[in-house]
C-alpha cells in the first residue's frame, strides 16, 4: 500500500514539474526564444524555397525569397532580428 502511494507521489510530481517548466516553455516561450524560433523558421523557409525553385525552375527570385517567406510567416526584419507581427514585444 505503501509502494502504491509513494509511486502515485512520483507520477503526480513529475508530472506537475513537466507542466510547470519543459510544457509551458514550449508553449509560451518568452520573447529571446519567440525571436529564436522566428530566425529558425525564416531560415528553413528560405532553404526551402531556394531549393523548390532549383528544382523546377519556378518561383521568386533570389532577392524577393526572403520577402516573401517573411510574408508567408507574419514576420519583419528590425536590428537584425526577425519579429512577428501576431506578437506582443514586451518594450
Amino acid at each position: 500500500m505503501l509502494q502504491r502511494l509513494v509511486l502515485i507521489a512520483l507520477v503526480v510530481g513529475a508530472g506537475y514539474w513537466y507542466w510547470s517548466g519543459p510544457y509551458q516553455e514550449k508553449v509560451n516561450p518568452d520573447y529571446t526564444r519567440q525571436l529564436d524560433n522566428n530566425a529558425a523558421a525564416i531560415s528553413e523557409c528560405i532553404k526551402n524555397t531556394t531549393y523548390r525553385t532549383g528544382l523546377t525552375g519556378q518561383g521568386p527570385d533570389a532577392e524577393s525569397v526572403e520577402a516573401t517567406c517573411a510574408e508567408q510567416l507574419n514576420l519583419y526584419e528590425e536590428d537584425g532580428r526577425w519579429h512577428s507581427y501576431g506578437a506582443a514585444r514586451p518594450d
